[in-house]
């Protein structure tokens, strides 16, 4: 046993792609290779299994000179088999080793322990709501607060706390926005006979009607700023299919027919047309820069502070003057269209405006972490924050950190920022590319925090020691963060791509396998399966098996 146990440490370890150190592979390695990166493509592209039957014979045709295509052999069960049993597992295996000695961001007890990791590790719980899973919450904070550490609290998803504060001021108001839209969409859906109809009359039209017509999500209320604009894309089309195409063509379709008169309303109605154009403006001027950043898959944990204190900015400067409610809130589209409103309509839509705004500010001013220090401190981590004033905040955002860092870390972080604040940082390192706006002003884009700390990170000593270890250690944990739960919500789509109706069947070790391939992928080789890392005993263990 010990004899075996030497020749696997012994056995190099092996990266699909391109080493440094190139490693001969003798001809059933090389097989091997190729059999696994087959694996891992299906996996990342979402084929099916059945797909993988007779490819074998399409590889031995296509490259008829080739021994190892020759040898190839990649059925639908083996496929299975080292996927749910082999890759995937092996996969998993590498995620828990690397956050044993990380920090963990969510988890739930019995996960923990099931994996072998400390409650120690739990960094943070993330969530949707800042009320929801508060119970859950406390019983983990309890069960940390025995072993001498605790959870750092930073509420819900901020990106939830947006799209709530845009509901909660339409929902102040009769408008019911969101329902005339949904009516125009189901109008449409499981009905290509009206969706041609409709198709006919738009010229040039060169997508199909799903596309055209979007549906809103309940759940995700800015995005009614884009269904909003596609609607008033196609509102002469609309107009003239609902108010002259069906009334003639179609007349059976509209007789008593509760949604088309909802729609011919919609449609006749200035009122609800300087409505959706308000509702438009307040998406495209208020909130979509703030969720179309967050929505990102980078780090930026580090300007939250900032973006939520703009947003709430954004929205109170409606109520600067006494004059406010004009053309400087409703947006240009809506005022062009008030003269086509009575006086008594005009009232009620700019009092409808105000109540709004007012709305969506007290829900953002009672529901935002604006006086979250913690968020306010980590603005440091951007470069343009690198000078020694910033000392003491480093200092406190240590602390904030439960059971990450010593007290003679703590003390270490504050020398370790005063050295970075002097440091000769290349421009480079944070400045991805300069450019000119229409106007003649520079534009600066930055890189990635995760970029440019990397490179900081990585500095050495003349003795060739890591400069700055503590910082690193705080530093990685903090970039961990996330900024909301798009990554997750961005995980149902992967779930679904990789899980379609048509492999409804799958057993829950196929889908484990695929998805914890799937993600392997992404960051173990950078979305390219040839360059994901896996041990070449491994893959020996995996294949003989299959």
């Amino acid at each position: 046993q010990h004899h075996h146990q030497q020749i696997i440490h012994s056995i190099s370890q092996l990266r699909l792609d391109n080493t440094e150190r190139p490693i001969v592979l003798d001809f059933q390695e090389q097989i091997t290779k190729v059999e696994a990166i087959w694996a891992l493509t299906v996996a990342q592209r979402g084929y099916s299994f059945n797909s993988c039957d007779e490819i074998g014979d399409v590889f031995h045709h296509m490259f008829p000179d080739s021994k190892i295509a020759q040898k190839f052999s990649m059925q639908s069960r083996k496929t299975s088999y080292v996927l749910s049993h082999g890759l995937g597992p092996y996969f998993h295996q590498e995620l828990i080793k690397s956050l044993k000695p990380a920090i963990l961001k969510t988890a739930i007890l019995d996960s923990l322990k099931a994996d072998g990791l400390e409650l120690k590790q739990l960094l943070m719980l993330g969530r949707d709501s800042p009320f929801v899973n508060l119970s859950l919450e406390n019983m983990i904070e309890n069960e940390m607060k025995k072993v001498g550490c605790g959870l750092l609290k930073l509420g819900g998803c901020h990106l939830h706390v947006a799209h709530n504060g845009f509901k909660a001021g339409l929902s102040s108001t009769d408008w019911n926005i969101h329902n005339k839209r949904i009516d125009i969409y189901s109008w449409f859906k499981q009905s290509p006979a009206r969706k041609e109809d409709l198709i006919d009359i738009i010229s040039d039209c060169n997508c199909v009607i799903e596309k055209t017509i979007l549906y809103f999500t309940n759940t995700r209320w800015v995005l009614l700023g884009k269904v909003i604009t596609r609607v008033l894309t196609l509102w002469e089309p609309l107009h003239e299919y609902f108010l002259m195409y069906l009334p003639v063509n179609k007349k059976q379709q509209v007789e008593n027919n509760d949604r088309y008169e909802r729609i011919k309303e919609s449609l006749t109605s200035y009122v609800i047309k300087i409505r959706l154009q308000f509702v438009l403006f307040l998406c495209e001027t208020i909130f979509d820069r703030f969720l179309t950043l967050f929505q990102q898959e980078a780090p930026h944990i580090h300007l939250l502070y900032y973006e939520l204190s703009l947003l709430y900015r954004l929205v109170l400067l409606q109520f600067l003057t006494s004059d406010c409610v004009g053309d400087k809130v409703e947006g240009e589209g809506a005022r062009k269209l008030l003269s086509n409103l009575t006086q008594k309509e005009r009232e009620t839509f700019y009092e409808d405006v105000r109540t709004i705004y007012h709305t969506i500010a007290e829900y953002l001013k009672k529901n935002l972490p604006l006086r979250n220090s913690f968020l306010r401190d980590i603005q440091i981590f951007h470069p343009s924050y690198r000078s020694v004033q910033y000392s003491d905040d480093i200092v406190r955002i240590s602390r904030t950190v439960p059971g990450l860092l010593s007290d003679q870390e703590i003390d270490y972080t504050r020398d370790e920022w005063l050295n970075y604040s002097l440091e000769n940082i290349d421009e480079t390192w944070y400045i991805k590319e300069k450019k000119k706006d229409y106007l003649g002003a520079e534009i600066v884009i930055y890189h990635r925090i995760d970029y440019y700390w990397n490179k900081v990170l990585s500095i050495t000593t003349t003795d060739s020691r890591q400069k700055y270890s503590t910082l690193s250690n705080l530093i990685k944990n903090i970039l961990i963060i996330p900024h909301g739960n798009a990554d997750v919500e961005r995980s149902f789509s992967i779930n679904e791509n990789i899980v379609p109706e048509n492999r409804s069947l799958l057993s829950d070790s196929s889908i484990n396998g695929l998805r914890s391939t799937y993600d392997s992928i992404k960051f173990a080789g950078n979305g390219s399966n040839h360059k994901a890392y896996i041990r070449l005993f491994y893959l020996y263990l995996i294949f003989a098996i299959s």
